[in-house]
């Protein structure tokens, strides 16, 4: 029996590259054939989150991440650190949000329901969040991102704060004495703040 590897060389070819364009890394999404079951079977639940992470590939040019989605869990509102990405629907359905930072706090700007094999872009300012949305197999998601992420911005909708974490923790808000939290700012700022 010939087993098909989960990393594609196409992965390998984008994370030699300086910038990876959005174009490029859809493609290579799109392109998974056979690998797309792989993946869904490597990927792992964690039910304290809102989804499990693993990391499939990393370099200073590329990361390469499947999740496991905990049901009626929503990750919290977040950036990528600048990054530029594409997001696939493996399995499941994705109820996905849109948000804008504003003077009076996050407003929801677009909600909608994405199933495979949709691909979301997540350009460098966007404010996204996501959860399952409750179909009969749990949502499974492939992320592609133009960098190894390095810090992400955390909207703590409950204490109206921004948090900046590590690029490790993911999409939600992480327990005081994590090492994960970087900083923690009062209200709610956009997206382009530095580290």
């Amino acid at each position: 029996m010939i087993q098909t590897s989960p990393i594609p060389q196409s992965w390998h070819t984008l994370s030699q590259q300086t910038a990876p364009s959005i174009h490029a890394m859809r493609g290579a999404l799109l392109d998974l054939g056979d690998r797309q079951r792989v993946l869904v079977g490597m990927s792992e639940a964690d039910t304290a989150r809102p989804y499990g992470r693993r990391v499939l590939l990393e370099t200073d040019q590329l990361e390469v991440m499947v999740a496991c989605w905990t049901r009626k869990t929503p990750c919290a509102p977040h950036t990528h650190g600048g990054s530029i990405g594409v997001v696939q629907i493996l399995q499941g359905a994705s109820r996905h949000k849109v948000w804008k930072v504003t003077a009076e706090g996050l407003k929801l700007i677009h909600e909608g329901l994405v199933r495979p094999p949709d691909v979301l872009v997540c350009g460098p300012d966007l404010v996204p969040s996501m959860e399952d949305a409750g179909d009969d197999q749990p949502l499974v998601t492939l992320h592609m991102y133009s960098h190894a992420i390095d810090h992400m911005l955390v909207y703590d909708t409950e204490a109206g704060e921004t948090l900046i974490v590590d690029g490790a923790c993911g999409a939600w808000i992480p327990e005081t004495g994590s090492g994960f939290i970087r900083d923690r700012l009062l209200g709610y700022h956009q997206p382009h703040v530095e580290t």
